[in-house]
């Protein structure tokens, strides 16, 4: 704590930005003793953080695209619970192409095992009301929330989400 007691968070809105976008990442069995993996969000208004969260799964996945599909999962029950649906369509952001199929319907033998409850993801990308986005692994924003990293990259994700020292 003593390191951040400075640190700001500013709002300084990006016309050029979405109304509402989100950034969701999940790292894959990083828990040693239960192999739950973690999940990380964040919602922005026009390009100002608002809201961000890091939490371990409930359930173990067995792939990184499963880790990164619950991730989803969770980032849109937290924004439906935040907005109660009020902003559509809804940009969400990941760096994971198996994860971006299987919430476009792609399924295979692989996918059937993925708790039902996960799969409401699906109802909202095909009603319309959310938008997945593939996004390259440096440009990830909720990579902050999901794994250990160099504290150059750390520097440059913390001044991305707007936080200032």
């Amino acid at each position: 704590m003593q390191g951040t007691k400075d640190t700001k968070l500013l709002f300084r809105r990006d016309a050029s930005s979405s109304p509402l976008t989100g950034y969701a990442d999940a790292d894959w069995a990083s828990d040693t003793n239960d192999r739950k993996s973690v999940s990380g969000y964040l919602f922005q208004v026009f390009g100002c953080s608002v809201s961000w969260c890091s939490k371990k799964q409930p359930t173990v996945a067995t792939s990184s695209s499963e880790a990164e599909y619950v991730a989803l999962s969770i980032w849109l029950q937290g924004i439906l619970e935040d907005l109660q649906e009020t902003a559509k369509p809804v940009t969400i952001y990941e760096d994971n192409r198996g994860c971006i199929c299987m919430a476009k319907n792609f399924e295979t033998k692989r996918t059937k095992h993925i708790d039902i409850k996960y799969h409401f993801l699906r109802d909202h990308v095909a009603s319309g009301s959310l938008n997945i986005e593939p996004i390259r692994t440096q440009d990830q924003l909720a990579d902050i929330f999901t794994k250990p990293l160099e504290f150059s990259r750390f520097k440059t994700l913390r001044t991305n989400l707007g936080l200032t020292v």
